[in-house]
């Protein structure tokens, strides 16, 4: 999306909120800079930056920014990352994502009553990866910016419970297995930052292993994107062949797909293929990383004290079943799998 005039300021705002809480993360390190952002986001957003100038930049900043980072990706995922983790880990994270798809979406439609295109993102950010498959996921089942956002904030502080009792369930559970530790910990914990900081709490080998399976969670976004949109949108689907057949117009199906979804899948065999730089694999990375930090800038500082409070109480009993499940689910597979 092109930027306007008007925009410049609130996307000037949120990158410096970004670039603080990249420093603050250094003395936090276990938080994550993705943490903080949304904390302070949050904070300044209801407090001393309400101005109505930076809305729209704001705004800007937590839609667009996103999409390049999640495109990015695919220069870190490999085949060969994917064929490292076995069968035993592939079969692992896909039987572990469904479940916790259907299960979040399940739970939110029978106990906490919320609508399908919650429950859609809610599963997409705790099965995948966190706020960056929300941010896929939601224009492309014309999600509002508040169910987006109420999304965001409840898995980005999931996440957070996450890296404070993983480190501790792990190695009491796998006594040392660091294979194991980070099966556990790379199929549960939502952003890939908040994965490494998890794991950094272990040991460094644990998080290498904790890597590759949230990598590999990482490659199903475009399938988990897929399936969500064409759920939502086949009455509209339907709609348009009626049209088709009466002669009025096409339907490209292509466009059912975003376009940093297909850029994601085209890296990803490229760097199958061909060895990219080591240089430019950490480029995309630090590119992604500061990204995911300014989606998480905007979307605190558009996130208001009134929008947490309507969906406080039940969002944070709809993300603690989740994780629960989650982590429960996580421990079952890896004992019966491997």
């Amino acid at each position: 999306m092109k930027i306007k005039q008007n925009m410049w300021l609130g996307i000037i705002v949120t990158v410096l909120v970004s670039i603080i809480s990249e420093f603050l993360s250094k003395f936090m390190p276990s938080l994550g800079a993705e943490a903080i952002a949304l904390i302070l986001g949050i904070i300044l957003g209801n407090t001393l930056l309400r101005q109505p100038q930076l809305v729209a930049g704001v705004r800007w900043s937590e839609k667009y920014p996103i999409e390049i980072g999640i495109a990015l990706l695919g220069i870190e995922v490999t085949l060969q990352t994917i064929r490292s983790l076995g069968w035993q880990g592939i079969i692992y994270i896909i039987i572990l994502m469904t479940a916790t798809i259907l299960f979040v979406m399940w739970i939110g439609k029978l106990i906490f009553k919320v609508d399908q295109k919650s429950g859609m993102l809610m599963g997409a950010g705790n099965a995948v990866c966190g706020s960056s498959a929300i941010a896929a996921v939601a224009p492309e089942i014309n999600a509002t910016d508040t169910q987006r956002r109420t999304a965001v904030a409840t898995v980005s502080l999931s996440g957070v419970v996450l890296l404070f009792i993983l480190p501790i369930i792990g190695p009491a559970v796998f006594h040392g297995n660091d294979l194991l530790i980070g099966a556990l910990i790379g199929g549960t914990v939502q952003s890939v930052g908040q994965v490494i900081g998890t794991a950094s709490l272990v040991n460094p080998q644990v998080i290498d292993y904790a890597t590759l399976y949230k990598m590999l969670r990482v490659v199903m976004l475009a399938v988990v994107v897929l399936i969500m949109s064409t759920i939502v949108k086949r009455r509209d689907f339907k709609m348009r062949s009626n049209e088709m057949a009466q002669g009025k117009k096409h339907i490209k199906v292509y466009k059912l797909v975003p376009w940093f979804i297909y850029t994601f899948i085209i890296l990803l065999f490229v760097s199958s293929i061909v060895s990219i730089p080591h240089s430019v694999v950490q480029g995309a990375k630090t590119i992604t990383g500061f990204f995911g930090v300014v989606n998480l800038a905007g979307i605190g500082l558009n996130l208001k004290w009134q929008t947490i409070a309507n969906s406080g109480l039940k969002y944070l009993g709809y993300g603690f079943m989740t994780i629960v499940f989650q982590v429960g689910m996580a421990l079952l597979l890896i004992n019966m799998i491997y």
